[in-house]
């Protein structure tokens, strides 16, 4: 395998297509300071995957593209393709040819082409893994680099070990198997985390589940049960009424009949009482004397009788109370003495709780003190133990610098000499070639001073343009999503709208009468007003199955409608006749409306035309709208007039006391609101309207000034262009003094920074010596004095906790003693109360008892004063007079009477029946007013628990159901739903989710498991094969250095040896060398030539123990002298089966070259190619 050819296009200085053959042997490539020789090095690194704009010799990866020149344009594209000759098959592709191609644009993006196919770089990365021609590998030494090699640190040298060992890919595949292991680890962690916590709620769920299962089995039931009971019983009410309807239309018939018999009766009746009135007229005014002239009679009689068992009474009354007054004055004295000594008692204890509780707070104050001090101490003695720890580490920290510092001070001095002598050559000659500089870089400054100028101004017009780009991007979204919105708005204002239209959620009746439009329909209930918002379940609430009633005009109306509803079967519905409502007065209570709690009466709040007042005052003129179900407890309590009141939240108190509650689909509630939602919408489409219009004009005033603003940036940028043109010819002149004194510069920078590196560290390690003894002895000092303060403070502490403890057991004896006397004060406080109550008990009751004792003693004496003596005799001779005036009118009226028996006894038969028809016919009228109530409860029972219409329940309907087996299970069912109690019924899909996903994570956490064992074994394979072929390479290049070292060298000694030879897989790569004549001595502290030949006997050893195709050196040997450049030469001509590519302006190199190829500059900033093979070498 080798390479064939290199093809460039816009790559960093080679603007136009090259195209460099190359040829078996050693090619050089050669040419001036500046012309961009090492831009083809640089060009088979980037085409390899090389990421770091810093190996490149840039300070970004878009400097690889050709920025443009005086004369010619910037590339927009750098392009570079690499043919290798893959006839071996050292490339694991099936292709004997292989090209491998990298395009890189402005814009940033990247592509890679493997035989022109698009790939990945990870797929170029791949492909020459362990060939060694890899950016990290041995086959590619950039400009300056070659020295790295040996100077890295030890860990950062196994790279080219790794690669020529051939174990790069094995330690990839290790780490991606590792990197997956601990992925899969985590993966396994987190699974039996997911696994654990399912784990501890999964038997929950499966409870909650079944629970849930039962729950809706038992409300399916019971739902079935209830409807089918509701409907037998309506059906059973309804054929109860039906045969009522025809009882009383028979019954009015008959009622009819008997009313005309009647009146035909009592004309006859008519003139036969005109006969016996004047007798009647008569009797009743002789009656009337005689009685008033009993009454007076009787009267006296009465009141003796009265007075007497009054006098009696009032007698034995009297004892009565002198007894109790007697016993209450005893009671009184006994417990007045009882009240005085519990009174003293009490005084005494008090006085001893109070002394109690004083030396109670004294104890507690002692003890808290004594605590804090305590607490304080504490704290010392940590902090004292915290200074003496780190106190002893600063001291064996301080002794082990010191040591270390004494070994570097003996290594520093020597490398000092040697360097001070090699920098004082090297002055000589940077002088010389520095003065050339300094007039073409003032020219240069001033022309990159007005670019910088120019470029601020780019970038702040650009910034600006992004922020007004950034601003059209908002508003071009602002405008997106109002449209989007203001059509999402739109869209539920129409389906709001036809569902308006169609009577949605109303039940079947109600859309069938309203599209039948019958002449007289003003609408439905829930459709004819508005509610305010917050109050709709309120609202529905107190509606009810009112919702759906329909108001009309009149009763014919309404008539009409029935008709239509029973012809079609559609339903039953109630209607609203305005001409026939009438709402009843309703009075609320003054203090009613002035409670906090109260929002309204429920016709009161809300919206409606006023033709419908009667209508609504007659729904809702009785309901009480307030907050809560505790404030409408509270205000129904004595409420009367027949008020229902509701609360915000839909609970019902009845003017009987029921209570009403719960919660259900909320479907009626949007029968209410949908009126509002619409004015809503319409009202937020016009805002959004309104808001995506002055979007539009901010939007196209930015547009505007978007352009002004590019058109001030590509005025400057065309400024900028000429000023670099300028600044590409000013820096192309400085660019030949600049190459002339790289080497030399370079080389006395490195002196002079080591030089001052080591005088640094020298100054810096006596310094830090003295600082490190003084502070070490200051440090013992200080531990000296801690530790002695330690013990002082223990031992203070000890006493402070005894004092402690006693003053603990002091303070819980007086709060035992404290409590005791307070439980005693308490118990003979209730007592002395309980006496009180009872001596005012007792005083009250005497006082009154008194006082009726006086009154019993005057009446006594006011009924012996009176006298009822009085003469009667009078009295008893006027009513004898009478009473034989009324025999006389008694006799003459029987003579009239007996003429009007006859008719008398038929009429009376005939009222007697008349009443008795009378009486069925209101009964039946009240049953069937009885029975239409029941159905209409039982209707909004249906509503209330089932959210169903009569309709609706139909169809439930069970035909073959039996009344008394379905009331059963309806109670049955009611019990087991109550015993449930509180049930999630997503408990069942949340159970089903979570069992599926727990046996889905135990078989993943299986699949992890041997996963991890297989990846386990892949890491342990791995390592072994690791370690074997990087054990037999290190040992292959350890023999290969030791020899090429001597060889190049002309004699010493050499040799790698591992840090750790027990972790060679990690171990880190020390470099021993001793050149003829000096003492065997650290890579670090060789010269900068010693170093540069180090450093290629180890890439000839690698090399010859792996030999790669193909090696590109870029000015490797600029470092040697003449002689090691021959010598170097000639070795690479052992290697016949490598061919190597040389970057090199040093006339020994050029001597051994099989083919050169020279770059030039003939046009400022452009490269341009020169080929010359073997056969036309000349003298160089």
């Amino acid at each position: 395998m080798y390479f064939k050819r290199l093809e460039m296009h816009g790559f960093k200085s080679f603007a136009d297509p090259v195209v460099i053959e190359f040829h078996e042997g050693m090619t050089c490539v050669v040419g001036p300071n500046g012309s961009g020789k090492s831009n083809i090095s640089d060009a088979i690194r980037w085409v390899l995957g090389e990421q770091s704009p810093k190996t490149l010799r840039g300070g970004k990866m878009e400097e690889v593209i050709f920025a443009g020149s005086a004369s010619r344009k910037p590339r927009g594209m750098a392009e570079v393709t690499l043919v290798i000759d893959n006839t071996n098959g050292t490339l694991d592709i099936d292709y004997s040819e292989v090209s491998i191609t990298r395009r890189m644009y402005r814009s940033g993006e990247s592509e890679y082409l493997i035989n022109n196919a698009p790939c990945r770089l990870r797929d170029i990365r791949e492909l020459i893994m362990d060939t060694g021609i890899g950016v990290d590998g041995y086959s590619i030494i950039g400009q300056g680099r070659i020295a790295d090699i040996v100077s890295n640190k030890p860990e950062s040298r196994r790279e080219i070990f790794e690669e020529a060992a051939g174990v790069v890919s094995y330690k990839t595949r290790k780490l991606d198997a590792e990197r997956r292991l601990e992925t899969t680890s985590t993966n396994l962690l987190r699974a039996n985390d997911i696994i654990n916590e399912i784990e501890s709620r999964i038997d929950d769920l499966k409870n909650d589940s079944e629970k849930a299962k039962e729950y809706l089995s038992l409300k399916s039931q019971y739902e079935s049960s209830e409807v089918n009971v509701i409907l037998r019983n309506i059906e059973n009410i309804q054929e109860k009424s039906e045969k009522m309807d025809d009882d009383i239309f028979r019954l009015a018939n008959e009622i009819s009949v008997k009313n005309a018999d009647r009146e035909e009766v009592e004309k006859i009746l008519e003139s036969a009482e005109n006969d016996i009135r004047e007798l009647d007229e008569k009797s009743d005014s002789t009656n009337r004397q005689l009685l008033q002239v009993i009454q007076n009679i009787n009267d006296h009689e009465n009141k003796k009788k009265i007075q007497s068992q009054k006098y009696e009474f009032l007698s034995s009354e009297e004892i009565r109370l002198k007894e109790e007054i007697e016993s209450f004055s005893e009671r009184l004295s006994d417990q007045e003495d009882q009240f005085k000594e519990s009174n003293q008692e009490l005084g005494q204890l008090l006085q001893t709780a109070k002394a109690s509780q004083i030396e109670l707070d004294k104890s507690i104050s002692e003890y808290n003190k004594v605590d804090e001090d305590k607490m304080r101490r504490a704290e010392e003695i940590e902090d004292l133990k915290e200074q003496i720890l780190r106190i002893s580490r600063d001291i064996s920290k301080s002794e082990n610098e010191k040591s270390e510092i004494s070994s570097m001070n003996s290594l520093l001095e020597q490398r000092y000499n040697e360097i001070l002598e090699e920098l004082s050559q090297t002055k000589e000659s940077y002088n010389k070639i520095n003065q050339n500089l300094l007039d073409e870089e003032s020219k240069e400054q001033e022309t990159q001073k007005e670019s910088q100028i120019i470029q601020t101004d780019i970038v702040s017009h650009q910034r600006a343009a992004d922020e007004k780009i950034e601003k059209i991007k908002h508003e071009e979204t602002q405008i997106s999503a109002a449209k989007l919105k203001s059509e999402q708005l739109l869209s539920r204002k129409k389906t709001i709208e036809e569902m308006e239209a169609n009577y949605e959620g109303y039940n079947y009746g109600v859309k069938y009468i309203m599209k039948y439009r019958v002449s007289g329909l003003r609408g439905v209930v829930g459709e004819l007003m508005l509610v305010p918002e917050g109050l709709e379940v309120a609202i529905e609430t107190a509606l009810g199955g009112n919702m759906q009633n329909i108001i009309c005009n009149s009763d014919d109306d309404a008539k009409m409608s029935i008709n239509i509803l029973k012809q079609n079967n559609a339903g039953r519905l109630t209607f609203l006749p305005i001409s026939s409502i009438r709402a009843g007065k309703a009075d609320v209570p003054p203090s009613l409306r002035t409670d906090k709690e109260f929002i309204g009466i429920a016709s009161d709040m809300i919206s409606y035309d006023d033709e419908y007042d009667e209508i609504f005052r007659y729904l809702l003129g009785r309901i009480i709208i307030v907050e809560t179900m505790d404030s409408a407890i509270r205000l129904s309590k004595g409420l009367k007039g027949g008020f229902r009141i509701v609360t915000r939240g839909g609970e019902i108190i009845n003017s009987s006391g029921a209570i009403t509650g719960g919660r259900y689909k909320n479907k009626s509630a949007n029968l209410l609101s949908r009126r509002a939602e619409i004015s809503k919408l319409e009202n937020e489409i016009r805002l959004l309207t309104e808001d995506a219009k002055l979007s539009e004009q901010n939007l196209q005033n930015l547009k505007i000034s978007l352009d002004d603003t590019r058109d001030i940036i590509d005025e400057m940028s065309s400024k900028l262009n000429k000023n670099k043109i300028l600044s590409s010819s000013l820096q192309s002149k400085l660019s030949m003094y600049r190459d002339s004194l790289e080497t030399v510069s370079m080389k006395k920078e490195k002196l002079e920074q080591q030089l001052y590196n080591i005088s640094e560290d020298r100054n810096n390690s006596s310094d830090i010596f003295e600082k490190l003894q003084s502070s070490g002895k200051n440090l013992k000092n200080e531990l000296i004095k801690f530790e002695k303060e330690l013990e002082k403070l223990i031992e203070s502490n000890n006493l402070v906790e005894l004092n402690l403890k006693e003053l603990n057991e002091k303070k819980i004896s007086k709060t035992i003693e404290n409590n005791r006397l307070q439980s005693k004060i308490e118990n003979l406080e209730s007592m002395t109360e309980r006496i009180r109550s009872e001596v005012d008990n007792l005083k009250a009751g005497l006082q009154s008892r008194n006082e009726r004792l006086e009154t019993v003693l005057m009446e006594k004496q006011d009924i012996s004063e009176g006298n009822l003596l009085t003469d009667i005799s009078q009295m008893e001779d006027e009513r004898n007079t009478l009473d034989e005036a009324l025999i006389m009118i008694s006799k003459d009226k029987e003579t009239v009477a007996s003429k009007l028996s006859k008719a008398t006894k038929e009429i009376s038969s005939i009222r007697e029946e008349l009443e008795k028809l009378q009486s069925q016919k209101v009964l039946e009228e009240i049953k069937l007013a009885k029975n239409q109530t029941q159905i209409e409860n039982l209707t909004q029972r249906l509503w209330d628990e089932f959210e169903m219409s009569i309709a609706q329940a139909a169809d439930m309907k069970d035909p073959n159901f039996v009344m008394a087996t379905g009331i059963k299970i309806g109670r049955e069912t009611r019990k087991r739903l109550r015993e449930l109690g509180d049930v999630n019924i997503g408990a069942i899909k949340e159970y089903e989710d979570v069992s599926k996903r727990y046996e889905f994570l135990k078989a993943q956490r299986e699949d992890i498991l041997d996963a991890m064992t297989e990846l386990q074994s892949i890491i342990s394979d791995m390592s072994t094969t690791i370690k074997n072929k990087f054990r037999d390479s290190f040992n292959h290049i350890v023999t290969n250095f030791e020899e090429i070292f001597v060889e190049l060298f002309g004699g010493g000694y050499a040799e790698l040896t591992l840090e750790n030879e027990d972790d060679p897989l990690n171990s880190g790569i020390e470099i021993v060398a001793q050149p003829p004549g000096k003492k065997l001595q650290n890579i670090n502290l060789m010269s900068g030539g010693e170093k540069t030949m180090t450093a290629i006997a180890l890439m000839f050893a690698v090399l010859k123990a792996k030999p790669t195709p193909f090696c590109i050196l870029d000015e490797v040997e600029a470092a040697l002298d003449d002689n090691n450049i021959d010598r170097f030469s000639k070795y690479i001509k052992k290697f016949e089966n490598i061919q190597f590519v040389l970057v090199t302006h040093q006339k020994a190199t050029m001597e051994h070259a099989d083919v050169l190829y020279g770059v030039t500059m003939a046009e400022q900033g452009v490269s341009n190619l020169l080929s010359l093979k073997l056969g036309d070498k000349f003298d160089i």
